[in-house]
């Protein structure tokens, strides 16, 4: 796309970036450059540049195992590259490397200059953590022995699902939403670690648990232990006729397989949130945790408006549990219609957004978004003169972002036939400089080479930012 202005001056455009001073953009490497590259490395094997080029020929190669080599090298002697830690993450996500793909992932957060993208991977990282997670505890299982012998962490708890035993059908969300809200207020207790539900699910899954099990103490006790949790709270629901509902549950503790108290508390459905702050006080009780009156709180806080938008709530968790990440918005957002102030109702829908795209967004998609930056940059003519006759022969490149810019400024010039200097720049943000250290700069960047475009994405990630000079010719105009 190409930017012209009125013929009523003359364009100079000036780069001012905050630290690299051009626009820069992922490197433009195939599967085909890897010879030269390397050859290239024979004589320059320090050069972090070349080394971050291979790495994204080897990724585009499918070579992820030497891309995450390469990669990781050049990372570890400084390099500082968006486009680095991009492809270190894509790689080590394609070996399924979660751990180490959600590190890369966030580095390039820190460091990426393109918005867009940064989003996309701040929403793919709950799918990281999510796998990282199954991952966690498969490798554990497969240490079984070796991490039940361990010492489970001091003062932590797991609060399994309930078992649903009998009563209304609409209201078995509940075993699921009840064991999430008890997480949330023991989690309110600092003397508490209170271990996540992904956790606890994603065992559950691997175990293959059925609702009969997730009440039998001694996969209870079994679980504690691969968890390294100190207590397991297992517990039942069971409907009282039409109207009232009953938790039964037990505090076990997972090395010795005993109980250290257990909880009975029976109300009325309608008064759901009361009963399960009777519980939670009562699993305090028996860990012997004395809270404060802020924590106390903050507990019987945490409520629903209504029964019907924590049975929605519940609906979205399973949802979420079983993949059906388009399902579980839709309900997470029947939730937070019924009640836009419950909180986690909210923090979950964000989560299955974030998830649904993640899952249907290949690594490959990824990295097509970084390619179709670099294709939606356009280019800036140097000018006109008054007469019509092209001025300033060189292209520079800028955003689309930019082009906007460009546009609300060229339009506001005043097409008066007199001399001088029309001098427009951006709206200072804060933390730039004020617009005389501005002007300074740009004049010293003027009496320099207009950078060439096409440079590639390097160090810090900066942004540039365009400053737009109209200079009158003497005696004309348009």
């Amino acid at each position: 796309m190409r930017f012209s202005l009125p013929r009523s001056g003359v364009l100079v455009l000036v780069f001012l970036a905050t630290q690299a001073g051009c626009v820069r953009r992922m490197p433009e490497v195939t599967p085909a450059d890897i010879p030269g590259i390397r050859q290239e490395l024979q004589s320059r094997p320090d050069d972090l540049e070349l080394r971050t080029r291979l790495g994204i020929a080897l990724h585009r190669a499918a070579d992820h195992q030497e891309a995450v080599e390469v990669l990781s090298g050049a990372v570890e002697d400084g390099v500082q590259s968006g486009a680095a830690f991009l492809y270190l993450g894509l790689s080590h996500e394609a070996l399924e490397n979660w751990g180490a793909a959600r590190e890369a992932y966030s580095r390039y957060l820190e460091v990426g200059r393109f918005d867009p993208l940064k989003e996309e991977l701040r929403g793919r990282l709950a799918m990281i953590v999510r796998e990282e997670l199954r991952q966690q505890v498969r490798e554990t299982l497969a240490r079984e022995a070796e991490v039940s012998a361990q010492p489970p962490a001091p003062r932590s708890i797991a609060v399994f699902p309930m078992r649903y035993v009998s009563g209304p059908e609409e209201l078995q969300p509940l075993q699921v939403a009840m064991a999430d809200m008890m997480i949330t207020d023991l989690s309110q207790a600092r003397a508490l670690t209170v271990l996540e539900r992904i956790r606890i699910q994603s065992l559950v899954d691997e175990l293959a648990l059925t609702e009969s099990g997730l009440t039998e103490p001694a996969t209870g006790a079994r679980a504690g232990r691969v968890l390294r949790a100190e207590h397991v709270v297992q517990g039942a629901l069971t409907g009282l006729g039409d109207q009232g509902i009953r938790l039964d549950a037990d505090v076990l503790r997972s090395v010795e397989g005993t109980t250290t108290g257990e909880v009975l508390a029976e109300d009325q459905v309608e008064r759901i949130f009361d009963l399960e702050k009777r519980a939670v006080f009562e699993v305090l009780d028996a860990l012997g945790v004395v809270i404060t009156a802020a924590e106390r709180e903050a507990i019987d806080e945490n409520r629903a408006a209504n029964l019907l938008a924590f049975l929605a709530y519940g609906r979205g968790l399973q949802a979420m549990d079983r993949g059906d990440y388009e399902a579980a918005q839709g309900f997470f957002q029947q939730a937070v219609s019924l009640d836009p102030g419950f909180a986690p109702a909210q923090t979950q829908l964000e989560e299955s957004i974030d998830l649904l795209g993640a899952n249907t967004t290949t690594i490959d998609d990824i990295a097509g978004r970084a390619d179709d930056e670099v294709e939606r940059e356009v280019r800036v003519a140097g000018g006109v003169s008054g007469t019509g006759e092209p001025i300033g022969g060189r292209e520079i490149t800028a955003t689309q972002e930019t082009l906007g810019t460009l546009t609300s400024v060229s339009e506001g010039v005043d097409p008066t036939p007199t001399t001088g200097t029309i001098d427009r720049a951006l709206t200072q943000q804060p933390g730039e400089k004020p617009p005389e250290q501005q002007e300074q700069q740009a004049q010293q960047t003027r009496r320099q080479p207009v950078p060439e475009s096409g440079q590639q994405e390097g160090t810090g990630g900066t942004t540039a930012t365009v400053r737009v000079t109209i200079r009158r010719p003497t005696g004309g105009g348009g």
